[in-house]
């Protein structure tokens, strides 16, 4: 259990990742609505960049901390007959693999990103 917690006594990682869920659905939601326009395809595109940056950061820590988490600690799985060693084993390959794919979806998002850069609307004068 993490030992950095907020006031509540939940950690400020969990409060974060749900503050941030949030945030994106309300994200969602209010562009649904708007009236398309390349500066907020631009602003909103940088955004994500930057947040998929971030959790492929993330995943990286993850694979980190779930390779090691069974030195120094004893550890179960609630599945009976299940190695909790190889289920670390598969569990870090997944992060790992999670990374790669948060990767190669921020390169996307960034190429998004270039082209509405070069947007412009003529304004008739």
């Amino acid at each position: 259990m993490s030992t950095d917690n907020d006031s509540s006594g939940r950690p400020v990682a969990v409060v974060h990742a749900e503050i941030g869920g949030d945030s994106w659905r309300s994200v969602v939601h209010a562009q649904g609505a708007a009236a398309p326009d390349h500066s907020d395809w631009y602003a909103i595109t940088g955004e994500v960049v930057d947040t998929l940056r971030c959790l492929s950061t993330l995943a990286g820590i993850f694979n980190r901390q779930v390779a090691a988490y069974g030195r120094d600690r004893v550890v179960r799985d609630d599945e009976p007959g299940h190695d909790p060693a190889e289920r670390l084993a598969i569990a870090s390959s997944w992060a790992a693999q999670l990374s790669h794919e948060l990767d190669r979806t921020e390169r996307t998002a960034n190429m998004f990103w270039s082209e509405v850069g070069h947007i412009a609307v003529e304004v008739d004068r």
